[in-house]
């Protein structure tokens, strides 16, 4: 019985060193993989919370949105109504405001829910927006984001409780803003008697003349009325929110882990490897190879095993992703955005890692004497 003689070529002996131990190789790229997972499931997470924050920017159809300076969260922003809608509107460059009270409240069966007041001529802007029902036409009336009534489990014509208070939902809403699709939205009135917040606002939305610079208009805004900060675009978010910038960290530190931890499973494999094929190294030099064609070999086969975590990590990150969605708790935040950016970004950790790991077992393997190697035993 004979057996087949492997490709003798660089693309020929890589595949045979990759397919010579199977388990090994399906194993390591598992290893490497838990990086590309995490890297691909938080980053499109990370992505999805970025194009939600863009989104709210202009959920009142507006071009930026105006919070009290110096908070730790958008939702502790605390503004008077009347006097900062008048400053705001002094502006030349202003044409509309539209004041929000945001509130974070318990709504049975959910611990807590995401409620946005709204003046009745302003909710009438999301007409649009609603799937099914009305708008609010008066003080107990609500609508509900689609999110929110699968949560609570609320149909149109029913009664939610907020504290001591009753509303009739009459519609429910779909936006592309996730967590607003978590919300239930009142009339601005209802919802200030209901926190002991009259003439307070969380924020207000402002829209611009057509003609009006958009940067120019934030400073002057900002000089006018030092207390608060204009927001025109997600990355100037963390004036008043840290959120999208801990997600964004949050997939860095993933990445730099996954290039250490996954950067040594490949080098102990391709140690391990190198080790095993000793003597096969030492006929392949005796056969001419340079020791250029050695490193070139080993760097090869360890891609292929970054290749093989990109393929397998990224399906799975996806598939963890979707997973998260359909959390009760997550899904009232998580609305992931499958782009490019994150498998690229998985991509690159996994075949940099994958060849630095086998940089050294490369470097060994090309030293390897042909005399010494074939009288290894």
């Amino acid at each position: 019985m004979t057996t087949a003689l492997p490709d003798l070529t660089l693309l020929g002996m890589t595949l045979h060193s990759l397919r010579r131990q199977p388990l090994r190789t399906l194993l390591t790229s598992l290893g490497v993989a838990v990086g590309v997972v995490a890297i691909v499931a938080f980053g499109s997470i990370a992505r999805g919370l970025w194009a939600s924050t863009n989104a709210s920017l202009k959920f009142n159809q507006g071009d930026l949105m105006v919070f009290q300076r110096g908070v730790s969260a958008d939702v502790f922003s605390t503004l008077d109504e009347a006097r900062i809608r008048d400053a705001l509107l002094s502006d030349p460059a202003v044409e509309r405001v539209v004041p929000s009270l945001w509130q974070v409240m318990p709504i049975r069966p959910a611990p807590f829910c995401f409620v946005m007041g709204l003046q009745p001529e302003d909710l009438a802007l999301h007409r649009s927006k609603l799937i099914e029902g009305r708008m609010p036409e008066s003080g107990d009336e609500a609508v509900i984001g689609t999110v929110a009534a699968k949560m609570l489990g609320i149909g149109l014509d029913q009664e939610i409780r907020i504290s001591s208070t009753r509303v009739k939902v009459v519609g429910a809403f779909q936006t592309d803003v996730v967590f607003f699709n978590s919300a239930v939205i009142l009339p601005l009135r209802t919802l200030q008697r209901i926190c002991l917040k009259k003439g307070l606002v969380t924020n207000f939305q402002v829209a611009l003349k057509s003609d009006a610079d958009l940067e120019a208009a934030c400073r002057r805004i900002e000089t006018n009325v030092p207390e608060v900060v204009a927001i025109a675009s997600a990355d100037q978010y963390k004036r008043v929110d840290q959120g999208l910038e801990i997600a964004n960290g949050l997939v860095g530190v993933i990445a730099f882990l996954s290039v250490v931890i996954g950067g040594v499973i490949v080098m102990n494999t391709m140690w391990m490897s190198v080790h095993e094929r000793t003597r096969e190294i030492g006929v392949l030099r005796a056969l001419g190879w340079p020791r250029r064609r050695i490193v070139r070999m080993i760097l090869i086969e360890a891609s292929g095993v970054g290749l093989l975590a990109w393929i397998i990590g990224s399906c799975m990150g996806i598939g963890l992703a979707e997973i998260a969605t359909r959390l009760p708790f997550a899904r009232q935040f998580v609305d992931p955005v499958y782009d490019w950016q994150p498998p690229a970004m998985a991509f690159a950790v996994s075949v940099v890692l994958s060849m630095l790991g086998g940089a050294a077992p490369a470097w060994r393997a090309a030293r390897i004497s042909p005399v010494e190697a074939l009288r290894y035993e």
